[in-house]
């Protein structure tokens, strides 16, 4: 006769599985926390632009880290998923729908229109760093982001950060862009403070259409500006603002220090970096939103149903500067564009602050950020319709 004996583990193996045990549930609970903590920032990011800087300058870090948020979240949803945790996944969804909004104008995804309706408009905003150092233009030697703006053949461009020598002849003088630029005879420059005598910089607009009236804002500003201009375009009347919002002032050696630690980074770099940009950004942040506020009046009072606004913001798409600013107008990148649309390209500083709105009675095709790396800038353009 065969006896079975009841086999019992032993106490040290029943100890570690236990301790085992216990420290998976702590390490998910742990992980609950970290995310959920991940999903109140998230939320907390993507309506932080509804503030201004003005009443809370914190929030407007926020929404600078939108996109790090965002895949900080995500990378979370997919941990969910792989341990089919549902519930977690379903609160996570729920935190993405809240924010779909802010998703959306960060990465929209929009198919190239093949046909674009006629009588449409090319429009270009480009941030130009004076032609990049004001290079001449010739023939055979053109300059780089004059020959763009010519092969690009647009209605209207909005430039920022424009300028030209006054008598230096081996450098880029206005005679040589009018004469390059011959397309659009309608032009109208405006003079921006800047700390040499022998040249130009500021704003301008060059136009196929007459360009009927100008005005510059007062912006609080002691180097950036906007300007406000009455175009004819195809027998209607277009309000036009070109801006250049305040700068945040960034030297080149702190966006060379920047550049560098995002190689090799260095915990004591990091937390002096973090320090300097704490201070450029903060006043920036607060001289922006009063800049947004008064171009907002602007748009808000203006009696013309055909407005468009272009120009660096120097803020990104979750910024209050921008959504101000944009009020009802319509995002001619979130409108027609894909991707996240970087517009801003050195020393890794990466972000989309180039911007084209347009009233609702206008549709945009094919925004498009140009790719040429002559400026710290890419061009931005877009092809306009009217609708009505």
């Amino acid at each position: 006769m065969t006896v079975y004996r009841k086999t019992r583990k032993k106490p040290y193996l029943m100890r570690i599985n236990k301790t085992v045990t216990g420290l998976k549930i702590f390490l998910w609970q742990f992980l609950t926390i970290i995310a959920c903590f991940g999903l109140v920032v998230l939320l907390v990011s993507a309506f932080s632009d509804r503030i201004s800087p003005l009443t809370n300058i914190y929030l407007a870090y926020f929404g600078l880290f939108f996109p790090l948020i965002l895949a900080f979240n995500f990378l979370f949803f997919i941990v969910w998923l792989i341990f089919r945790k549902w519930k977690q996944v379903l609160i996570t969804l729920l935190a993405f729908i809240l924010s779909w909004s802010s998703i959306q104008t960060y990465f929209p995804l929009h198919r190239k229109t093949k046909d674009i309706p006629e009588n449409s408009i090319k429009i270009l905003t480009y941030n130009i760093m004076r032609f990049e150092n004001l290079k001449k233009h010739t023939k055979e030697n053109p300059n780089p982001i004059l020959q763009y703006v010519i092969d690009q053949d647009p209605d209207i461009v909005c430039f920022q950060e424009f300028g030209t020598a006054k008598k230096n002849k081996t450098e880029l003088l206005m005679t040589d862009i009018s004469k390059a630029l011959k397309n659009m005879p309608y032009y109208h420059i405006e003079s921006l403070k800047f700390p040499y005598d022998n040249y130009t910089f500021g704003l301008a607009i060059f136009s196929k259409y007459p360009i009927l009236s100008t005005r510059r804002l007062p912006i609080d500003s002691e180097y950036n500006g906007s300007i406000v201009a009455e175009l004819n375009v195809q027998g209607r009347t277009v309000t036009l603002i070109n801006n250049h919002l305040e700068s945040n002032k960034i030297t080149a050696d702190e966006r060379s220090d920047y550049y560098n630690l995002t190689k090799d980074p260095n915990t004591q770099k990091l937390e002096t970096l973090t320090h300097t940009m704490f201070q450029r950004l903060t006043p920036a942040f607060k001289l922006r939103a009063g800049q947004a506020d008064l171009i907002a009046d602007i748009i808000r009072d203006s009696k013309n149903p055909y407005i468009i606004v272009c120009g660096d913001f120097n803020d990104t798409p979750i910024s209050y500067a921008r959504r101000k600013i944009k009020g009802e107008l319509l995002d001619a990148f979130v409108e027609s564009g894909c991707g996240i649309g970087i517009s801003f390209n050195q020393n890794r500083f990466l972000f989309r602050i180039d911007y084209i709105f347009h009233s609702i009675n206008i549709k945009s095709y094919n925004c498009t950020v140009g790719k040429l790396k002559n400026s710290d800038h890419y061009p931005v353009w877009t092809y306009l319709h009217f609708e009505e």
